[in-house]
């Protein structure tokens, strides 16, 4: 369908519609409504992100002490498996030699 088409009366309406701009509100000058929303879209924003951004730091500082802790754990753990194969292995050396004391065999040759 084309413009001809239309009925004569919309045909018009259409006609003035094209040849009426319809206003612009200059963006370099806000209304007073939206530059008092702005400030307090500004003002809610940037206390949303200052404590947005103070969570980010406490995690960050849980983060490193858990990697800290995390590391220590493993220095301790790896202590308490030499210390604990050392005792086996001298438990085995005693019960060796009380073995050998029973039944009268020099533990030394």
């Amino acid at each position: 369908m084309t413009r001809d088409d239309v009925h004569p009366n919309l045909r018009e309406v259409l006609s003035r519609a094209e040849a009426t701009p319809l206003p612009r509100r200059s963006e370099s000058t806000p209304p007073e409504g939206a530059s008092q929303l702005n400030s307090i879209i500004q003002r809610v924003s940037g206390a949303s992100v200052a404590e947005i951004d103070r969570l980010i730091g406490e995690l960050q500082s849980l983060r490193d002490f858990l990697l800290k802790e995390g590391q220590r754990i493993h220095r301790e753990l790896t202590d308490y498996t030499r210390l604990n194969q050392g005792a086996v292995e001298s438990t085995r050396v005693v019960a060796e030699t009380l073995m050998k004391m029973k039944t009268g065999r020099d533990p030394l040759h």
